[in-house]
């Protein structure tokens, strides 16, 4: 199963994820944007050892489709603010009001990476969440 596609959208980025859950979809929602917005320069040594960052992040919501862009939404602010590039989260708790995870990443290294798409801001333009027989599936744009 692909988890996401690159949608035509005039000016800005679009995204169409998808996921065999909720759980997932959030994850590869995630995951999705990290890959549009960076690219790697050169390779990690595997020896050596990458300092962790943790946050924990809880978000409510109306409905899912606020709680999905306050997750996207948080992530672009650690990622701006902290330098967090998430590697993974942590679920602790995801409905359709609210979510509650522990996410892990490292900080961003120049070195090895370089920003490739600067995403502005994660919106609510042409935003569609739904549940289909085969999983979950959401469409995103971000302003760049």
């Amino acid at each position: 199963m692909k988890t996401y596609e690159i949608i035509n959208h005039t000016a800005d980025v679009g995204l169409r994820i998808y996921g065999r859950n909720l759980e997932g979809l959030f994850l590869n929602a995630a995951s999705a944007m990290f890959e549009i917005m960076l690219e790697q320069v050169k390779k990690r040594p595997i020896f050596g050892r990458t300092e962790h960052m943790r946050f924990l992040l809880n978000k409510q919501g109306n409905n899912i489709e606020e709680v999905f862009v306050a997750w996207l939404s948080e992530l672009l602010y650690l990622f701006s603010a902290e330098g967090l590039v998430m590697e993974k989260a942590n679920m602790h708790k995801l409905d359709l009001n609210c979510i509650q995870a522990e996410v892990i990443g490292r900080a961003f290294d120049s070195d090895f990476e370089r920003i490739k798409t600067e995403i502005k801001a994660v919106t609510y333009h042409e935003l569609e969440i739904k549940e289909d027989k085969r999983g979950w599936q959401a469409q995103v744009i971000f302003d760049i």
